[in-house]
């Protein structure tokens, strides 16, 4: 037997599922009622309960006006089954996208096609977004975040079909078909995967990221999390060898950009003491770059390893930083950061030219 529980219901309302039934969720005269919603057909769909599972089977002829879906990758219209403690929506579900490396006029024509699909465009990258909307894909610290999210990376093409296909009643356009191409010349075509991959969403499980910087926590610990990390801030002076000689804690390098301002000589001793304690354990201390990298390959065999002292830092691509004098500090309140998607050997980082906007 089955349960099914409607979030949204002020009364929390449970439904039982045997599995001598077939159920029916409509708008009317059904099992399941989801009233008062015009996107809900009278007769939507049908669930059928097994032992371990939960069968859907969408029986609408019509192109879906509104996407369903689960708590899984994009559901279609066909029969799908669920495990247990999952998620599935019926109706309307808001699109969030957040913009990169558009200019202003780029914005203007997203927001307008996000607008007409009851979508919105929003500045700052959030567990809620939906999908990312770039012309060419760069490493910026919001690739980091919808990769580490498993969110859909899109041109922004996508959400005009989206828009046509709405007031069409045309299927959905798949946003497989609407991936940017890669624009980073230190990264290769053929090895480079931007679709969801559920590995990410765990990538830093078990890991805790130890900070020097109040602002390289500030600028990083959000992407740490979206990928199961900690993040932790030393206290200045402290040293803690627990945490510094931990295989498990990765310190993060404070001086790892080139145009890094000049420490005090009292806070760059204090790095240079963390870095010494890590060292003198056979392990190492990662620089900021190695979060996107393990992000883009899916993988902290090399990146964000302490353990690994040669993250393949004699194979990978050099590659000169696009604006030498910008560091990732610069840029902090627009969040359009560009990575360098080399080497940890590659460690100045580029300040985006887009400029804030209210969306």
């Amino acid at each position: 037997m089955f349960t099914i529980t409607c979030l949204l219901s002020l009364a929390g309302e449970t439904h039982y599922l045997l599995s001598t039934k077939e159920y029916v969720v409509g708008r009317k005269n059904c099992d399941i009622l989801l009233p008062n919603d015009q996107s809900i057909s009278r007769a939507h769909a049908h669930l059928t309960a097994t032992d371990q599972h939960l069968q859907v089977r969408f029986i609408c002829e019509r192109p879906a006006r509104d996407g369903e879906h689960n708590n899984e990758p994009e559901v279609r219209r066909q029969r799908y089954i669920w495990g247990v403690s999952q998620q599935i929506q019926f109706g309307p579900s808001e699109a969030r996208s957040v913009s990169s490396c558009l200019d202003n006029d780029g914005k203007t024509s997203l927001s307008q096609a996000l607008v007409a699909v009851g979508g919105k465009l929003v500045n700052t990258w959030t567990q809620d977004c939906t999908h990312l909307a770039m012309p060419t894909a760069k490493v910026t610290i919001k690739t980091i975040s919808a990769l580490l999210c498993c969110r859909p990376i899109v041109k922004p093409e996508f959400f005009s079909e989206l828009s046509r296909a709405v007031q069409q009643k045309l299927p959905p356009p798949k946003s497989e078909s609407f991936v940017p191409e890669i624009d980073e010349p230190s990264l290769s075509k053929e090895d480079v995967n931007l679709g969801a991959n559920p590995v990410r969403k765990r990538l830093f499980n078990g890991k805790t990221f130890i900070f020097l910087s109040a602002k390289q926590l500030k600028r990083l610990s959000a992407a740490v999390s979206f990928g199961g990390g900690r993040s932790q801030m030393l206290e200045a002076g402290s040293l803690p060898r627990s945490l510094l000689e931990s295989p498990h804690c990765c310190v993060v390098d404070v001086t790892s950009g080139s145009s890094q301002p000049l420490l005090p000589t009292s806070a760059a001793e204090w790095a240079n003491s963390a870095k010494n304690i890590v060292q003198r354990k056979g392990l190492r201390v990662i620089t900021e770059s190695e979060i996107g990298l393990a992000a883009i390959y899916a993988s902290c065999e090399k990146y964000c390893n302490p353990s690994c002292l040669t993250p393949d830092s004699e194979s990978a691509p050099k590659v000169q930083p696009r604006i030498p004098s910008a560091s990732l500090s610069q840029s902090m309140e627009v969040e359009e950061t560009v990575l360098p998607a080399a080497s940890q050997n590659i460690t100045a980082y580029a300040v985006n030219t887009e400029t804030s906007q209210g969306y």
